[in-house]
C-alpha cells in the first residue's frame, strides 16, 4: 500500500516542482512586463516622414 502511495507522489513531483519555480519567478516576469510596457508608452509625438529621412529639409 506504501509502494502505491510512492508511485502517485511520484508522477505528481515533476508538476510540482514546475509550480514552484512558476511561483518564484512569476512576480518578476510580470514585473518586468509591467516596466517593459511603461516604458513603451511615452508621448513621443514622432512624424514619420521627418524622421525617416536621412537630412533634415528646409
Amino acid at each position: 500500500m506504501d509502494d502505491e502511495r510512492k508511485i502517485t507522489s511520484d508522477r505528481w513531483a515533476p508538476l510540482k516542482c514546475l509550480a514552484n519555480v512558476t511561483l518564484l519567478f512569476a512576480p518578476i516576469a510580470i514585473g518586468l512586463g509591467v516596466l517593459v510596457a511603461l516604458s513603451g508608452n511615452g508621448d513621443r509625438n514622432l512624424d514619420p516622414v521627418v524622421t525617416s529621412t536621412i537630412k533634415h529639409r528646409y
